[in-house]
């Protein structure tokens, strides 16, 4: 095949739109300066768990995955079987809830001993940002998912859409900003609803 006519395609957030393409390879990075990662507004990564995206460490026995139940739900969205609905990338922060690397199956983003933990880490994550200054969805997605790798404009206005705010709009970290925020940025990560709204309530009690 004539080299000049093959394209590829490296997806690390947002809508990505092309011409003809005669072979496609998808690669999904998503990495910050803060070690946190996205998935592009137009999908989600629910691809089925395997080698590449795990390994074969054992989960603790009070582990519980979303369904209640203490097995890992290879077939969910990877935000969704890592009880990390934020896709938090495994860093040195101790987490509340987090699971220590020698009991993470995933390869490189944070697991969580139960959802509500995770979505507490998300919340946390967010409100910080939004206390430093990021108090906008540009500055706030900016940071979330720096341009250099991601779609951020595609990004800001999925945000903004959802939240029914300007690109100027300030953003205050109350709890409703907070959870329209978790909301908006979970379906994007994991291309449905995920959180409700009682889930997010347990989770933000924590905080």
């Amino acid at each position: 095949m004539d080299k000049k006519h093959k394209k590829i395609l490296f997806i690390s957030g947002g809508v990505l739109t092309t011409g003809a393409i005669v072979t496609t390879v998808l690669l999904i990075r998503r990495r910050n300066k803060r070690k946190r990662g996205l998935l592009p507004p137009s999908g989600s990564d629910t691809r089925p768990a395997n080698i590449l995206t795990t390994n074969s460490n054992t989960l603790p026995s009070n582990f519980r995955n979303w369904n209640g139940g203490s097995d890992y739900l290879s077939s969910a969205p990877r935000g969704i079987r890592n009880n990390n609905p934020g896709n938090l990338i495994f860093t040195n922060i101790n987490w509340t809830g987090k699971l220590p690397k020698e009991q993470n199956k995933d390869r490189r983003f944070e697991m969580f001993i139960a959802p509500e933990y995770g979505i507490r880490a998300m919340i946390k994550d967010i409100k910080n940002d939004i206390e430093k200054g990021k108090n906008t969805v540009p500055a706030l997605m900016t940071e979330y998912a720096p341009r250099f790798e991601n779609n951020t404009d595609a990004y800001i206005q999925t945000v903004c859409k959802d939240l029914k705010v300007s690109a100027t709009a300030k953003l205050l970290p109350t709890k409703n900003t907070l959870r329209l925020l978790v909301h908006s940025i979970s379906r994007v990560e994991n291309g449905g609803n995920y959180i409700t709204n009682e889930l997010f309530d347990k989770a933000y009690a924590m905080i």
